[in-house]
């Protein structure tokens, strides 16, 4: 039987991987807002294990994981306006 937050586990790995991939272009290309798409990447990953983390009542993990996942897009989100 499967659990209720495997959707959780599968979009958590797909997109560190999205994120791996995008970032590695960004690396090769140059393309800034190719990095600061990884970042997302990441923080929604890191969101999803947040929400996996709070599913099995482990909630002081999983809002110590929001809070890293906030502080990424607050983070990217200004290094986007600076570089754009």
């Amino acid at each position: 039987m499967r659990n209720l937050y495997d959707k959780y586990i599968r979009m958590e790995h797909i997109t560190l991987g999205l994120a791996v991939v995008t970032g590695i272009l960004a690396i090769i290309q140059g393309y800034a807002i190719l990095m600061v798409c990884s970042l997302y990447m990441i923080a929604f990953s890191i969101f999803c294990e947040g929400v996996i983390y709070a599913s099995t009542n482990n909630t002081i993990a999983g809002i110590k994981q929001f809070i890293k996942a906030g502080m990424i897009l607050v983070l990217s989100t200004i290094l986007l306006f600076m570089v754009g």
